[in-house]
Order: structure tokens, then sequence, then C-alpha cells
């Protein structure tokens, strides 16, 4: 499984965004593997409308009511998206509302990715039943050297911490088949990708170069 986020790239805003997300679900056809989307929130009805799996950056713990600004877990699910991000290291929330965010996304049905920076914060959140926990190191968050060649064993231990309850991914610096084979061979599930799809000059190649790595 690829999860390729968008962030907030200029390269993936409006009708850029869901020209992108054709990319992933025509990668995602070619190679019979499994490639969400994750868009920034006002673009998820563009990704979905592709065909492709979407899922949010974020969503709020708050439901649905006076919550000026908040984003809802209802609100993406009706817009499209099937799932979503949780306590990325650029949208951190404390340990409460992150319980309440995963329980708020498993009572409307989204899938959660639950972001951890590292092996003791895996064990922490496995305890919240998410669906999946991805191990992200945020010093290598958008740079050169891919998590799962720099910090193997932190991987490993998140594997391990998981108890064989929730699945594992990892993501930061994962940029080549290479990256994705040995992330895989760690024991994870999958891995999520930005800046090295979103800012190609061939997002589709790239996704099913990674892919080939699964």
């Amino acid at each position: 499984m690829i999860i390729v986020n968008f962030k907030a790239y200029r390269q993936a805003l409006g009708h850029k965004a869901e020209k992108i997300a054709k990319k992933c679900r025509e990668a995602s056809k070619d190679t019979g593997e499994k490639v969400i989307a994750c868009p920034q929130p006002q673009d998820i009805p563009k990704a979905a409308s592709t065909g492709v799996e979407t899922f949010a950056q974020h969503v709020s713990y708050k439901g649905t009511g006076s919550n000026t600004g908040r984003i809802s877990a209802s609100g993406v699910k009706n817009a499209g998206a099937s799932g979503t991000l949780i306590n990325h290291s650029e949208h951190q929330l404390g340990s409460d509302k992150l319980r309440k965010t995963v329980q708020k996304c498993r009572g409307v049905g989204l899938t959660t990715i639950v972001c951890a920076k590292n092996a003791e914060e895996v064990k922490k959140f496995n305890n919240y039943n998410p669906d999946f926990i991805s191990i992200e190191p945020p010093e290598l968050i958008g740079g050169e050297k891919p998590v799962s060649k720099s910090k193997p064993e932190l991987i490993q231990q998140a594997v391990k911490n998981t108890d064989g309850g929730t699945e594992t991914l990892t993501g930061a610096g994962i940029k080549t088949r290479e990256d994705v084979q040995k992330a895989i061979d760690l024991g994870c599930s999958g891995v999520l990708v930005a800046s090295g799809v979103i800012k190609s000059d061939e997002p589709k190649q790239k996704i099913k170069e990674l892919c080939s790595g699964l």
C-alpha cells in the first residue's frame, strides 16, 4: 500500500490535486497495488471523483455543530474520503485528543492511520486501536535519508510494539523502490510518501516505481 500525502504543496492544489489523484488511480490500476490519495480537505471531492481511494490529511475529534474551523470526520466522509491521517508531525495532537479522534472516526466508518514519531508512541497509540500506525521520525521527513535505511531498528521495534494488533506503516524520506522494499522486509504493510511523488516530473511513473517495491 502506497499512501500519497499531497500536504499543501502548490503542485497538488485545486485542479492539480485532481490530476495527481488520477495518476494515483492509474498507477494503482496498472500495478494492482493499493494507492491512496490524501489531498487538502477542499480537494477531497475532486480526488474522490477520479475513483482513487481518498483519505483526509486530518480531522477533528469534535463532531458536527458549533465548531467553526474544525474538519469533522463525518464531513470528510460525506465529501468522499474513506479514511484519514491523524497526528502527522506537522499537525500533532495530544494523547487525549488523539484517542477521541480515533474513536470519532471509528464511529463514522473512517479508516485511521495514526502517525507516531518513535517506538514508544507506537506502543501507546496501539492501545487506541487505530487501523494502522505509521512510524515517522520527524527529522527525516522531507529529507534525502529514508527511514527504512537510516533507522531500520526503529521500524523493527515499532512493528514489535503493535503486538500484531495493528498494521505498521512507515514514512520519511521514502523515494525509491529500494526504500519501499526495505520497509516491507522490516515488517511494514506499506509506506507514506509526499514530496518524492508530488514534486516529481512524472508522478505516475514514480508511484509505479514505488509500487514495484511492495
